[in-house]
């Protein structure tokens, strides 16, 4: 976790039973109270042709002219591109051979690829490509460099949460994070010359840590966490429902553990319904929608606040037919969702403390928390 001069206590006991998260110090209205970095987080799968970003850190990547082209490309795939714009002038700014003007300012950091060479995932640096291979990707990568052991049962995977829910790729991360954390610990073990039966319990300890940073979100089997559907008259249609959903957790585990099978012979405690099911309910529980604002929209919000004159006027000869055949697909921000161990202990109230907001200079995909109000050192941190 980074703080901002923070901040705050991790959850501890609150008067009156349950766990709250508490300020060490006060805080001043507008005051950032914590930013936090994700245990884990996704892009939603349809914003992607929206929001090209690190896999990583979720911050933009590439160039705003690249990103208009790649994006009218998509939207025109089998028609015309509004007139006076071609698909000639759309391939040269998605392939980066023409730019739009001033849009420079806007750009973010060159795209990194995947260690794992698929085409699924762009990183926003060799660090946090190191550092995504690392923690989790390594397994999640389709590409011919990752470690899963069946491919094809890994684009099943893939495909099977693009058709039902895409929350089973949280799911997935947070187990391949276990995974990881998992092996490294169990091999610092080995490294130390412990006997077999050492070794075993130690694999056994390896396990409880690597699941300690989960373990302490709230969470329930999915398939009793989602609110029942207003379609759902009776008892029995409501059990159906949920057994439907219990049914979709199985199909995904099933493919995860075929696309894994050394690893979930590994390590068996993260491969089995009733943690899969927690897994997927804590981010059902505790989610905060990931949202990063896009360079997009504030290089045409530029443009247009810039002042009156000869130049602005030039630059919207190139700009506005673009702006229109965006239409209302010219501010879409980066959506999606992620886990955050602190911000998931703090407690709801209807009339918060705290508040998720992130502003101009927030660029990834750190949750951002702010003082709605003036809080006294001790005073439980809510929102909403």
């Amino acid at each position: 976790m980074t703080a901002c001069d923070v901040a705050v206590a991790r959850a501890r006991e609150r008067r009156g039973g349950g766990r709250g998260v508490f300020a060490t110090r006060a805080f001043e209205r507008g005051e950032c109270v914590m930013i936090e970095r994700a245990l884990v987080g996704a892009q939603h799968e349809e914003n992607v042709k929206h929001a090209r970003a690190c896999e990583n850190c979720h911050r933009y990547v590439g160039t705003v002219s690249s990103a208009v082209g790649r994006r009218l490309l998509e939207k025109y795939a089998n028609a015309a591109p509004p007139k006076p714009t071609t698909r000639e002038d759309l391939v040269k700014l998605a392939s980066g051979e023409a730019t739009l003007p001033g849009a420079d300012a806007f750009d973010g950091p060159r795209e990194v690829g995947c260690l794992g060479a698929c085409a699924r995932n762009v990183y926003c640096s060799e660090a946090c490509a190191s550092e995504a291979w690392r923690e989790r990707e390594s397994l999640m990568c389709p590409g011919e460099k990752g470690t899963a052991t069946n491919k094809r049962a890994l684009d099943e995977f893939y495909a099977h949460a693009r058709e039902t829910n895409d929350i089973f790729i949280l799911a997935a991360k947070a187990v391949a994070t276990m995974c990881a954390r998992a092996s490294r610990a169990s091999a610092r073990d080995r490294d130390d010359g412990s006997s077999g039966k050492e070794i075993e319990r130690d694999a056994s300890a390896a396990e409880d840590f690597a699941r300690l940073p989960f373990a302490v979100v709230a969470n329930a089997p999915w398939w009793e966490s989602v609110a029942t559907p207003h379609d759902c008259e009776d008892e029995r249609a409501e059990m159906e429902f949920r057994t439907t959903l219990r049914t979709l957790a199985q199909d995904s585990l099933d493919l995860l553990r075929s696309a894994w099978g050394e690893t979930a012979n590994a390590w068996p405690r993260f491969f089995t319904l009733e943690t899969y099911g927690r897994l997927i309910g804590a981010f059902e529980l505790n989610n905060l929608e990931l949202v990063v604002e896009s360079p997009v929209e504030n290089y045409f919000l530029a443009i247009d606040a810039a002042p009156d004159g000869e130049e602005k006027r030039a630059a919207m000869r190139v700009t506005q037919p673009l702006l229109d055949a965006l239409d209302t697909e010219y501010d879409i921000p980066l959506l999606g969702s992620a886990l955050f161990s602190v911000q998931s202990g703090f407690n709801h109230d209807c009339d918060p403390n705290c508040e998720p907001m992130k502003g101009e200079e927030d660029i990834d995909g750190a949750c951002v928390i702010i003082a709605r109000r003036d809080i006294a050192a001790g005073e439980e941190l809510t929102i909403s």
